[in-house]
């Protein structure tokens, strides 16, 4: 049968396929004899359905300025003119007194191909026409952006406005009805991601033109660059979504997805802890010198990769991840000089395998630990910074410092969103072993990190055009964007990611952050250690709400019960943290209120760790082996009791084996097996009060 591709070329499509396969087994059934009274009634119905569809594929050509279909349609019909003809001719073979042979056979079955065959072709040419049209107004609206780098007046924005939103709508209806119209799943839902992304920089574009306005009708054209910088951004990533737009709409198949997307992510994206799974493979079941080659390259693949990852790293995690990487890259130098003097497959060759082996996994473990404690700091808190940024934009002119101030929350900021598109790419290259979550994750972060390039302009707009309302409109347009895709790449992230992982990272988090505050109130540095505390509270907080999702999501009662009660404790420890940490900024120094703040600490690691055990799941201890018949044998139940001889109680006898197989079964949840006990019982007792009586 053909394959489709869309819902509307199955349901053409698959009818004449059905009417063809019909006439094919009558076919069969008349050669074998059989008397057929109905096949020239099927041969009608095909010849009409296909002559139905010629006569529109005909007045499509005739009617369409698309040359490319005018060419090719006629072709596809002269295909299926010329089966007909030859389904026709092998269906003569079986009028009355005609003989069928062999070539009338072949015949009916080319001539049944060459009509599936050609009714796809015409119905893809037509398919392929209507991508066309859609691709060339993505080509008419890419090239008017280009004007958008000319507007300069409140009347050019409008204009451009009305010019560019009917092509716009056009596209959107378009692109939606083709995803709706789509079998395959992936490539209607990268259609749909990807026409509401369009939607959304299409509106921030045309903010963006009317900040850019404002500012340039100003006096005193203050920021007027970063306005210009902040509209080309946009610009450019509009064409960008539309181009991928384009690239989706050319795809037929999941097939062409996986080969064309989702395989190149998965090269690209190759993960640090699958190359380290087939190093310590290779060390394993290497038996000879070319195997030995096979390891060795793995293992430099393994260097390279892990290097890349740990250097996305923050540099404080990076020194223990380097040295682990170091001593592997030495050991395999030494495997090496042993392979190239005719010693791979030695003693110690073997001994040097198991050591890197080991370290191997040292490493995964140790990056996985290093990625998740990550994964917890920079998703802990993803707004205050852009809060900050916003504020500082916002304040008052008459501040003598206020520049200085938007610079550090500027600073802030960028920082901030830049290591939540590395950790998401980390992730994405480390924990994420589905490559199409692989490129969600990979393609949220990069446009976080294109939408923290517009804010930024954006808000130093604000900052020099206080009293500009476009200007505060476009930045609060960025601000909510910006929000809602950290949002986005902090749920891709989660998902991701193993929650008993991220418990347990985060109580390493938040012990690490609460030991610096209890260190920074002890040497007086009040600000550090209260800027700790709120690291610790923040983490804490986003450890019991991961947990409640857990409790949410789970059926077992026992788990929930557990979990929330530890959630509980959690919560309730933070409160008395905080005050004890106001006590150590209130009195430097003071020894009860930093043997306060002590007691509050360890409060809440304990609770945190309590958190992290009720995550985990309970191992369960392994199953015994089943016993042996001789154990089978050996234990009989005392309700079983001892058999009475057959010939002196027969039903004592067939009680006796009923019980002892209705004891091979488990009773709890099976009625079947409690009612044959019972009946067992029921029968011994009639075997006590009856006699066997032998005839004479």
């Amino acid at each position: 049968m053909p394959v489709f591709h869309t819902k509307t070329i199955e349901s053409i499509l698959d009818p004449v396929a059905q009417q063809v396969s019909q006439l094919i087994i009558l076919y069969e059934d008349a050669q074998r004899g059989l008397e057929i009274q109905n096949i020239g009634l099927h041969l009608r119905e095909v010849t009409a359905a296909v002559e139905n569809l010629l006569q529109v594929g005909q007045n499509l050509s005739a009617t369409s300025k698309d040359e490319i279909l005018k060419r090719e349609l006629p072709l596809a019909g002269e295909k299926i003119e010329n089966s007909c003809s030859m389904v026709n001719q092998a269906a003569k073979a079986f009028e009355p007194g005609a003989q069928g042979n062999v070539e009338d056979k072949h015949l009916m079955l080319d001539g049944a191909r060459g009509i599936l065959s050609g009714v796809s072709t015409l119905l893809l040419v037509w398919d392929e026409s209507e991508i066309r049209k859609v691709l060339d107004i993505c080509e008419r609206i890419i090239e008017y952006l280009s004007v958008v780098e000319q507007v300069e007046t409140h009347e050019e924005v409008a204009t451009v406005s009305s010019n560019l939103q009917p092509g716009m709508n056009s596209l959107v209806n378009h692109v939606r009805a083709r995803a709706d119209d789509l079998i395959e799943r992936n490539l209607m839902e990268m259609l749909n991601t990807e026409v509401r992304n369009t939607e959304k920089v299409h509106a921030v574009l045309i903010s963006s033109m009317q900040m850019y306005v404002s500012v340039r009708s100003s006096s005193k054209l203050e920021g007027l660059l970063d306005a210009q910088r902040g509209r080309n951004c946009t610009q450019g990533m509009l064409v960008s979504s539309i181009q991928e737009l384009k690239r989706i709409l050319l795809l037929t198949s999941n097939s062409q997805v996986d080969l064309d997307e989702l395989a190149r992510i998965k090269r690209s994206l190759q993960t640090v802890f699958s190359c380290i799974s087939d190093s310590i493979s290779a060390l394993q079941s290497t038996v000879s010198g070319a195997r030995t080659l096979e390891a060795i390259s793995s293992l430099n693949k393994t260097l390279t990769e892990g290097r890349s990852l740990i250097e996305m790293l923050p540099s404080t995690l990076q020194p223990p991840l380097l040295q682990k990487l170091d001593e592997i890259a030495e050991l395999t130098r030494e495997l090496e000089l042993l392979q190239s003097s005719g010693k791979g497959e030695s003693k110690e060759a073997e001994q040097l395998k198991a050591t890197i082996a080991a370290k191997l996994s040292e490493l995964d473990k140790a990056i996985r630990d290093a990625v998740m404690y990550e994964v917890v700091e920079t998703f802990q808190d993803t707004n205050s910074a852009l809060k900050a940024l916003s504020a500082a934009s916002e304040s008052g002119s008459t501040d003598p410092r206020r520049e200085e101030r938007w610079e550090r929350a500027k600073e802030v900021f960028e920082k901030q969103a830049g290591r939540m598109s590395a950790t998401g790419t980390s992730v994405a290259q480390s924990l994420c072993s589905d490559p199409k979550a692989a490129w969600e994750i990979k393609r949220s972060a990069d446009k976080l990190g294109k939408l923290t390039q517009q804010t930024v302009f954006a808000a130093k707009v604000v900052l020099m055009n206080p009293d500009k309302k476009q200007a505060k409109e476009h930045l609060n347009v960025l601000k909510a964007e910006w929000q809602g895709e950290a949002t986005h790449l902090t749920a891709l992230v989660d998902a991701n990611t193993d929650s008993v992982a991220f418990a347990d990272a985060s109580e390493k988090v938040i012990s690490d952050k609460l030991t610096q505050a209890e260190d920074a109130f002890k040497a007086s540095n009040i600000e550090l250690g209260a800027s700790r505390v709120t690291d610790a509270s923040k983490a804490a907080i986003r450890l019991v709400a991961v947990a409640k999702a857990e409790e949410e999501n789970s059926s077992d009662p026992i788990f929930k019960q557990n979990l929330q009660s530890a959630n509980q404790e959690l919560e309730s420890n933070l409160g008395p943290l905080v005050l004890s940490a106001k006590g150590c900024a209130q009195k430097p120094g003071n020894e009860m209120a930093l043997n306060q703040f002590s007691k509050a600490a360890d409060s809440v690691r304990k609770s945190a760790s309590q958190v992290r055990g009720a995550m985990t799941p309970v191992k369960q201890p392994p199953r015994p082996p089943p016993p042996t018949a001789d154990q089978l044998a050996e234990a009989v139940p005392e309700e079983i009791g001892e058999a009475p001889v057959k010939k002196d109680n027969p039903i004592g006898y067939a009680a006796h084996q009923l019980t002892r197989e209705a004891f091979r079964w488990e009773e709890r949840d099976n009625q079947l097996v409690s009612v044959a006990r019972e009946m067992a019982r029921m029968m011994k007792s009639m075997g006590k009060y009856t006699r066997y009586v032998r005839r004479p």
